[in-house]
C-alpha cells in the first residue's frame, strides 16, 4: 500500500497543470497489520505538479480584483521566492519569476527541535508558480532527517503555527545564485490608476513583464559592475546648472528605495515619482536585448522615483549623457552576458500573448542571443523543426489527361485549372474559373480520375463564406489543406472531412502581424507553413493553427519586389532550400535554418531565368521549372538558372501554356491551359529523362 500526503489548491483556473504523487513509504506488519512510516522530505518532480497542488500566479485569466490587491499578490525583490504554512499546515510557496529555477531544497526548524530538517525538494519550480502541499504535522507522527544526517521524530502537534516554524531555501541552480544577489529590498506590486493617463488598465501580461523589469533592476543596481561602471560615468546633474550628484548617495537612495507599484499608462510612455511606477505597453515588451532594446522610459521614470526631475541629465539628459544612458548600456551588456535574471523576451514571449492591448507581434530582435536553456522553452530561435509530411509519394506512377469532362455538369467555362497537388490517392486542383472558383478533389487509385468533391464554401462560425479572390495555390500536410486566394488569405480545412479550420490572412491585404498582401501560393516545411504573396514570403507556425484562432505571421521576408504574374514556389528537400519565383525573369533562393524570430527572411542568393517564370519543383534534385517563352517547361540548374533541357515537348504531349505543376509519387502533374480549355496531365517522370 502506499499512503499520500493530501493537497489543497490556493485558487483554481484551467492554466497548464500536470499528476502529483507526494507519497510516504508504508512498511506492512507480519501480522496483517501495518506500521506506517511516514517520512520527510516530500519529493516532488516536474510531473507531480497538477491542479490540486499549483496554480499560476498573474495567469492571463487572474481576475485584476486579485493582481491589483497587494495583499494577495506582491514581493520583495530580493525574496521572490515565499515560503510559509498556515493554521492548517500547508506548505505554501510563490515564485515570482518568469524563469524557472532548479534543484530546491526546503530546510525547516521547529522550535525546540534544535536542527532543521529537510522538508522539501523540488526537481523544478516553475515560474510564477504557487504550490500547496498538505504537510500532516498536526495529525502524524512524521520521520526526518537533519543537516547532519541524524534520524528524528517529529511528534504529531495540532497546536503548531507558522510562528514556531521557521525556513531556509538551498539551490545549485546559477539562477538561484543571481536572486541572491539582489540588496533592493523594493516592494513591488500593482495598481489599478484612475483617469487621465491611466484610463486603460494593466493586464496580466504587463505584470508579469513588470516582474522581468523589477528584478532586471534591482539585480543591476545590486551589482559591483553597475558601481562601478557609475563611478567611471561622466557627472550627473541634478539641475541645468549641473549641480553634481553624489554616486555614493545615488546608489543607496537606488538600493534603499522603498518600491515600486507598477500600472499602465496610454497617451505617455511613462509615469514615475514615489512609487508610483507606470509605463505604456510598448516599454512593457521593448526593454530586452533581444526585443527593441530601448530602455529609456523604464530608467527616466525611475529616476523620477529617486526624486530628480526633467532638468540636469537624470531624465531627459538636458546637460549631456546621463542616467538614461549609462543605465541604458549596463543594462544591455548584462542581458547580452546573460546576467540579468531575465535577460531575454523569450523566458516569457509576451509579444505572442493575446492578452494584451497591441498586436505588434512583428518585431525584430535587435540583438539575437543563443541560448540552451531558452531553446528549451520554446525549441529554439528558428520555428522550422519537425518532420516533413509526404504522405503518398511513394505511390506509382500514374498516367492521363483529366479535363472538365471529369467533373458532372462542368464546362470548359467553369473548369479552370490553376493549382494542382497529389497526396497518396487524392488529387487536389484549383479551379479559377470565374464565378465557380473551388478546389476539386478526385480520386487518382488504380489510374483513375473519379471527381470525389468540392469546396466550394464553407461555414466560418455562423458564416457563410467563399473564396472572396481568384484561388492560385493547394497544398496538404499533417492533415490540412491549404488554398491561397487573391482575398488576401490562405483557406486551412480539415483533410479528411473539409471542415474549415482557419485562415491565415484577414481577408484585407496588407503588412499587420495577421495579414498577407494577396496570396500565391503555399508550401509547408519541418512545421511552418510558407506563404507567397505579391510583395513577400510570409512565415507561419504550423501549431499556430487552430480552430476559430487567427494565427499571427511569425515572421516575413523584406519586399521582394511587386508586379503582376504567377508566383510559385517550393523546397528542394536535398538541400533544403526554398526556391520562389518572381515574374520579373528571377527565381529567389532562401534558407528557412536562416529564420529568427522576428527578423527579416533575408533572400540567400537569386537566379535569373531566361523567361518569365510560373512555377517551380524538385525531383530528385532536379529542378523544373514553367514558364512563357519557347522554353515552357525546362529542367534548370539549380545553382545557376540556366536550362539544362526543354520538356515542352513530352512523348505525344506539347504543353502549350503550361502554369503550375508538383511532382509527386514520381509523376509530373502540370496545368496547361490549351486552346481547347485548360487541362490536368499527369507524366510519368520516367518520360522526362
Amino acid at each position: 500500500m502506499k499512503r499520500r500526503f493530501s493537497t489543497c489548491l490556493l485558487i483554481l483556473t484551467g492554466i497548464m497543470q500536470l499528476p502529483v504523487s507526494c507519497q510516504i513509504d508504508e512498511t506492512p506488519k507480519q501480522d496483517g497489520g501495518s506500521d506506517m512510516k511516514n517520512e520527510l522530505p516530500v519529493t516532488l518532480s516536474e510531473s507531480d505538479y497538477n491542479s490540486e497542488n499549483t496554480y499560476y500566479l498573474l495567469n492571463d485569466n487572474e481576475s485584476p480584483d486579485v493582481f491589483f490587491d497587494p495583499n494577495q499578490r506582491s514581493f520583495y525583490v530580493n525574496q521572490p521566492l515565499q515560503i510559509s504554512i498556515d493554521d492548517d499546515h500547508n506548505f505554501l510557496l510563490r515564485f515570482y519569476s518568469p524563469r524557472a529555477l532548479r534543484n530546491v531544497t526546503v530546510w525547516a526548524t521547529i522550535d525546540g527541535y534544535g536542527e532543521d530538517f529537510k522538508l522539501i525538494h523540488l526537481d523544478k519550480v516553475q515560474p510564477f508558480q504557487q504550490l500547496s502541499i498538505h504537510i500532516p504535522f498536526g495529525s502524524e507522527d512524521l520521520t526526518a532527517y537533519t543537516r547532519s544526517g541524524k534520524k528524528i521524530k517529529i511528534m504529531a502537534n495540532p497546536y503548531l503555527t507558522k510562528e514556531n516554524l521557521t525556513f531556509s531555501v538551498e539551490s545549485d541552480d546559477p539562477y538561484w545564485k543571481t536572486l541572491q544577489s539582489i540588496r533592493c529590498r523594493w516592494r513591488i506590486s500593482f495598481a489599478r490608476y484612475n483617469g487621465g493617463y491611466w484610463n486603460y488598465k494593466m493586464k496580466a501580461s504587463h505584470t508579469r513583464e513588470a516582474v522581468a523589469i523589477a528584478l532586471n533592476m534591482s539585480y543591476m543596481y545590486s551589482s559591483s559592475k553597475f558601481e562601478s561602471a557609475l563611478h567611471k560615468f561622466g557627472p550627473l546633474h541634478s539641475n541645468n546648472s549641473k549641480n553634481e550628484i553624489d554616486k555614493e548617495v545615488l546608489i543607496q537612495k537606488a538600493l534603499n528605495h522603498s518600491g515600486l507599484v507598477f500600472g499602465y499608462t496610454t497617451g505617455v510612455m511613462g509615469l514615475g515619482g514615489g512609487t508610483t511606477y507606470g509605463l505604456h505597453e510598448s516599454c512593457y515588451l521593448e526593454h530586452y536585448a533581444d526585443d527593441r532594446d530601448i530602455t529609456d522610459t523604464i530608467f527616466h521614470e525611475f529616476a523620477h522615483c529617486l526624486g530628480y526631475g526633467h532638468e540636469g541629465n537624470m531624465t531627459y539628459e538636458q546637460t549631456g549623457p546621463g542616467w538614461v544612458t549609462l543605465c541604458g548600456n549596463m543594462y544591455r551588456q548584462l542581458s547580452l552576458d546573460k546576467e540579468l535574471p531575465v535577460y531575454s523576451r523569450r523566458f516569457q514571449h509576451t509579444r505572442w500573448s493575446r492578452n494584451r492591448y497591441f498586436d505588434d507581434i512583428h518585431v525584430a530582435s535587435k540583438h539575437i542571443i543563443e541560448d540552451p536553456e531558452l531553446d528549451a522553452i520554446d525549441g529554439g530561435l528558428s520555428p522550422v523543426h519537425g518532420e516533413n509530411d509526404n504522405g503518398g509519394n511513394d505511390k506509382k506512377p500514374v498516367s492521363f489527361k483529366l479535363d472538365f469532362s471529369d467533373i458532372q455538369d462542368a464546362s470548359a467555362a467553369s473548369f479552370r485549372p490553376k493549382d494542382v497537388y497529389v497526396y497518396g490517392d487524392t488529387l487536389y486542383v484549383v479551379n479559377d474559373a470565374d464565378n465557380s472558383y473551388s478546389l476539386e478533389i478526385f480520386n487518382i487509385a488504380s489510374d483513375g480520375k473519379k471527381h470525389i468533391g468540392s469546396i466550394r464554401e464553407w461555414t466560418n462560425g455562423e458564416t457563410v463564406e467563399r473564396f472572396s479572390g481568384r484561388p492560385n495555390g493547394v497544398v496538404r500536410a499533417n492533415g490540412k489543406i491549404y488554398v491561397t486566394h487573391e482575398g488576401s488569405r490562405t483557406e486551412i480545412f480539415d483533410a479528411d472531412d473539409h471542415r474549415f479550420i482557419t485562415c491565415i490572412g484577414t481577408g484585407s491585404w496588407g503588412t499587420g502581424s495577421s495579414q498577407t498582401v494577396h496570396a500565391f501560393n503555399v508550401t509547408v516545411w519541418k512545421g511552418v507553413v510558407f506563404i507567397r504573396d505579391k510583395r513577400y514570403v510570409n512565415v507561419v507556425e504550423e501549431k499556430s493553427l487552430q480552430q476559430g484562432t487567427l494565427p499571427l505571421i511569425y515572421t516575413r521576408t523584406g519586399n521582394l519586389g511587386e508586379t503582376a504574374g504567377t508566383y510559385g514556389m517550393a523546397f528542394d528537400e536535398k538541400t533544403g532550400l526554398l526556391y520562389s519565383i518572381h515574374p520579373s525573369r528571377r527565381i529567389d533562393i532562401f534558407d528557412p535554418s536562416d529564420i529568427r524570430e522576428g527578423a527579416a527572411f533575408a533572400k540567400k542568393g537569386q537566379l535569373a531565368y531566361k523567361n518569365g517564370p510560373y512555377a517551380v519543383d524538385f525531383h530528385e534534385g532536379r529542378m523544373f521549372v514553367s514558364s512563357n517563352g519557347n522554353e515552357k517547361f525546362c529542367e534548370a540548374d539549380p545553382e545557376t538558372g540556366d536550362i539544362i533541357k526543354d520538356f515542352t515537348v513530352i512523348g505525344d504531349i506539347t504543353l502549350q501554356a503550361p502554369g503550375k505543376f508538383c511532382i509527386r509519387r514520381n509523376t509530373l502533374f502540370i496545368t496547361d491551359r490549351t486552346a481547347e480549355g485548360t487541362c490536368v496531365y499527369a507524366i510519368p517522370m520516367s518520360e522526362i529523362q
